[in-house]
């Protein structure tokens, strides 16, 4: 039974790679930050935006994709020490796969993209993230060890979630406060 389960799946993976690949599945990833960051971002409101929503949804799948949404913006040190400070507050109780590799795919690609004082202050978080990745092995592994950094929204899911909380006053595709999310 667990054989041909086996043989089922590597006959019916390529389809569905082809689909993936077909229908855009992760059409919003790039390898050029040039195309994903966004003009007039405000990340300490967005930072403020993903305390909220990360201590709300604790634990629980999509606790990882307030900080995953911005993890390719410009990033100063303290913003840096606050992103540390969340993921360690929230990594462990992470239950799911898919928050473990986005939360460390966030770590990833904010040290990966920022600058000395940005990876001194994410440096622990970095490697724990690092090693976590590794234990999952596969997609999330490649997406944060691996030697390309893949940035953007991915698809539609991620750029919808990233427009109700990444605050980016006057884009009117972006919330335009932690006010407004506030009130939402």
């Amino acid at each position: 039974m667990k054989v041909s389960l086996i043989i089922t799946v590597l006959k019916v993976l390529p389809l569905l790679l082809l689909f993936s690949s077909l229908t855009g599945c992760m059409r919003y990833l790039t390898h050029d930050r040039s195309e994903v960051l966004l003009d007039g971002v405000d990340i300490d409101q967005t930072l403020r935006v993903a305390e909220v929503k990360m201590n709300e949804r604790q634990g629980k799948l999509g606790t990882s994709l307030p900080l995953w949404v911005i993890r390719d913006q410009v990033i100063t040190p303290d913003q840096g020490k606050q992103i540390s400070r969340l993921y360690f507050q929230h990594v462990d109780s992470l239950q799911k796969k898919f928050d473990i590799w986005h939360l460390t795919w966030a770590i990833s690609d904010i040290y990966r993209l920022g600058n000395d004082s940005v990876k001194a202050v994410i440096d622990s978080a970095y490697r724990d993230a690092s090693t976590r990745a590794a234990k999952i092995e596969g997609i999330a592994d490649r997406m944060v060890n691996g030697d390309k950094i893949f940035m953007g929204d991915a698809h539609s899911g991620g750029r919808s979630f990233a427009r109700k909380h990444v605050v980016v006053p006057g884009n009117k595709k972006y919330l335009q406060s932690f006010e407004e999310y506030k009130q939402e």
